[in-house]
């Protein structure tokens, strides 16, 4: 399945569809069989004979997807699936195609350079950097534990400290971390930019200058700076947060927001 679909202009939704099942050389009560099967599975039932130009964004992608699952493949390779759609059409049809892929039992490979989208959609990701791995495991895994400051650049985890072991913990520019000392001796320190608190109930704090903040709906996306680094968290959007260029206390469990990586 294709980034921008590369439907057949001068053929109609059916037809359209039913393409790989005639070149499977299925006969014609097979094939319109399954077309609607296919359409029934992607929330397209009646649209056999529309014309794809007279089609959303969505309902096109949705075809799009119809007829990549028609001749039943074995493998289902999708690349960047929903790039050329807007944000909320994005983010709703990303829920139907996960649940049309598990309906359908279907093997999937889906290329894509938007984390939420991987996230959204994989069993399991693996993350590549010029055709080697990094890391492979599933969704919440790979989050929560990258396995190097490269992975974590990619995810958008920025927050990476270099650290100095010493007894009690790492030293960093935000100061002593009390985490488990580690074998390496120039560790980088990951602060999750979802850990950050405003109520002051964590153990661990940080002085900062709030540089920027914007708006994101349910969040706000805070970039501040502290011990000589600008630093990014998201915190909810209904928090009390001080004018730009003025000075607030962030507060963190350390062993919650801090993470060595190798």
């Amino acid at each position: 399945m294709f980034q921008d679909y590369v439907l057949f202009p001068h053929l109609n939704v059916e037809r359209n569809v039913a393409f790989g099942l005639q070149m499977q050389g299925l006969d014609g009560a097979h094939t319109n069989a399954r077309v609607r099967e296919c359409l029934a599975q992607v929330g397209l039932a009646g649209f056999e004979s529309r014309e794809v130009q007279t089609l959303s964004g969505g309902e096109q992608q949705r075809v799009a997807l119809a007829r990549a699952l028609a001749p039943k493949p074995r493998l289902l390779m999708l690349d960047e699936p929903l790039g050329a759609l807007d944000r909320s059409l994005r983010e709703r049809l990303l829920v139907e195609m996960r649940q049309v892929l598990r309906g359908a039992r279907q093997t999937a490979l889906v290329v894509t350079h938007d984390q939420e989208e991987a996230f959204g959609l994989a069993d399991r990701i693996v993350v590549l950097d010029a055709g080697r791995v990094l890391q492979e495991g599933e969704p919440q895994s790979v989050y929560g534990h990258p396995a190097s400051a490269d992975v974590a650049r990619f995810l958008g985890l920025t927050n990476l400290l270099p650290g100095t072991p010493e007894a009690g913990g790492i030293r960093t520019a935000l100061g002593l971390v009390p985490l488990a000392v580690p074998t390496v001796p120039h560790p980088t320190v990951l602060l999750r930019p979802e850990a950050a608190r405003l109520d002051g109930s964590g153990t661990f704090t940080l002085d900062a200058i709030l540089r920027q903040r914007t708006f994101r709906g349910p969040t706000c996306i805070l970039e501040v700076e502290a011990g000589g680094l600008r630093l990014t968290f998201e915190v909810p959007s209904i928090a009390a947060l001080p004018p730009e260029g003025t000075r607030l206390k962030l507060s963190f469990d350390p062993q919650a927001a801090f993470q060595v990586l190798p």
